[in-house]
């Protein structure tokens, strides 16, 4: 359609004074449209075509179309488009792969609209400090001799999952083509896994519309050393280790299976977290550490699971707190079912389960049997020596702290002190002191005064 200059005009862009303030006719209405804001250029189009029946422009080719026209067929109901869903990791390091793709084939590639006559988006994520480029929505085309020796083929990638969106990537090829189709996905696949950036980092798995990975910090100041607990903890937990990082195949080979769990119990702050954060540190880089949370937990354990395996080389995955989603079956808790058919994926994974719970009475004896649990250890209160030795750590580096008498300190603590409560004695002997020094007699009061735990009153507020 041609629209005449009485018909359509522009504003002018310069002051408004003598001729230039006139209304310009507008000569050419392509080069008009594309002038205009993106968002705006769709709703001025529909109009027109409501109110003159502007039905002929397509200046903007569309997805279908330059997939057609870059493999040579009339339109796509010529072409066979093979699939594949994305999860929640695969749609970054699919992503991944597909840029490192076309950053290798640039001179020879030409890049599409994702969907109808969309431009193709990219988008940038960081994780761990370290900034990634990847596309978001588009499609690429790789002539022959790039991906494939003699077939040309059209990647399209939708890393975005919403009601709108399925996270997918998908080639289109020639229907004579589907098995070299299935061979560039297994491809892509198989160097997303090479590229995944969270292999050997500390993540937090979270459900967040599926499975969601972020990276974490470690506490920097949790060792053996500082963190004191029975000795049998740590020999169970280097049991473990060994077994999924250097015996493995010995294992694997006897149809014994290498995977383990060992499952960490006893009261509040006696230290179990922390002996979970010294064991990541010790192994972290050689393993991938993965924090699981409450609700990925009880929803999404089996999908952690089977996402380590993609990872590949040994993965340590800490439960804390399963008590808080995963009971006896008595109590109906969905939380249950999902972490024995996790704990039963694959028994001959490179995986080591670290879990713990305040109260191993509420747990099903199904989940904490051999071959999901393999050993139970307890982590209690501190005995005398053992609660000296905290102490001794916790004042090393405070002023005052080298004449404390310990012996006399712990002498005064009740029984059933954990190493937490030991340590809140120390905070408020600091906190006490303006000079923020720590003495015997300091110490011996706050733990006198009882404040050092959190205790609720008894009786009723009215």
């Amino acid at each position: 359609m041609t629209l005449t200059d009485n018909e359509l005009t522009d504003l002018p862009t310069g002051p408004a004074d003598g001729n230039d303030a006139r209304r310009r006719p507008i000569a050419d209405i392509n080069a008009w449209l594309d002038g205009l804001d993106y968002g705006v250029r769709p709703a001025l189009r529909a109009l027109g075509e409501l109110l003159v029946g502007v039905v002929e422009r397509e200046s903007v080719e569309s997805a279908e179309r330059f997939t057609a026209r870059c493999l040579g067929v009339p339109d796509c109901g010529h072409l066979l488009d093979e699939e594949r869903e994305l999860n929640p990791v695969s749609r970054l390091t699919a992503a991944l792969a597909l840029a490192e793709w076309i950053d290798e084939h640039e001179h020879v590639c030409e890049i599409g609209p994702g969907e109808c006559a969309d431009p193709p988006k990219w988008t940038q994520t960081e994780i761990g400090g370290q900034r990634y480029r990847h596309p978001l929505c588009l499609r690429v085309h790789f002539p022959a001799g790039t991906l494939l020796d003699d077939v040309g083929s059209v990647i399209h990638i939708e890393a975005r999952q919403t009601v709108m969106h399925d996270a997918l990537v998908s080639a289109y090829v020639k229907p004579d083509d589907q098995a070299q189709a299935r061979a560039v996905l297994d491809r892509l696949a198989a160097r997303a896994n090479e590229l995944n950036p969270y292999r050997g980092r500390v993540v937090r798995a979270t459900n967040n519309r599926g499975l969601s990975f972020t990276v974490i910090d470690l506490p920097s100041t949790a060792t053996r050393d500082t963190v004191i607990v029975p000795h049998d903890v740590w020999t169970e937990v280097d049991l473990g280790v060994t077994a999924v990082r250097d015996r493995h195949e010995l294992l694997a080979a006897h149809g014994l299976g290498a995977r383990r769990g060992v499952l960490l119990c006893g009261p509040p702050g006696t230290g179990k977290s922390a002996v979970s954060a010294v064991v990541a540190r010790e192994v972290v880089g050689e393993f991938t550490v993965i924090y699981v949370e409450a609700r990925a937990g009880a929803e999404l354990l089996t999908v952690v699971v089977e996402e380590a395996q993609r990872l590949g080389g040994p993965v340590l995955i800490v439960l804390e707190d399963i008590d808080l989603w995963c009971r006896d079956r008595a109590a109906g808790d969905a939380g249950l079912s999902e972490l024995l058919q996790a704990m039963d994926v694959k028994a001959d994974a490179r995986i080591l389960t670290l879990a713990s719970t305040n109260d191993t009475a509420t747990l099903d004896k199904a989940a904490i049997r051999t071959g999901r649990f393999d050993s139970v250890v307890e982590v209690g209160y501190p005995n005398r020596a053992d609660a000296a030795r905290i102490l001794a750590t916790l004042i090393l580096t405070i002023p005052g702290g080298h004449a404390v008498d310990t012996a006399a300190v712990v002498a005064a603590l009740p029984e059933q002190t954990s190493g937490s409560d030991i340590r809140e004695v120390v905070r408020r002997a600091v906190l006490a002191c303006d000079g923020g020094t720590v003495s015997t007699e300091t110490l011996l009061a706050e733990v006198s005064s009882g404040r050092y735990r959190a205790t609720v009153p008894g009786g009723m507020y009215l």
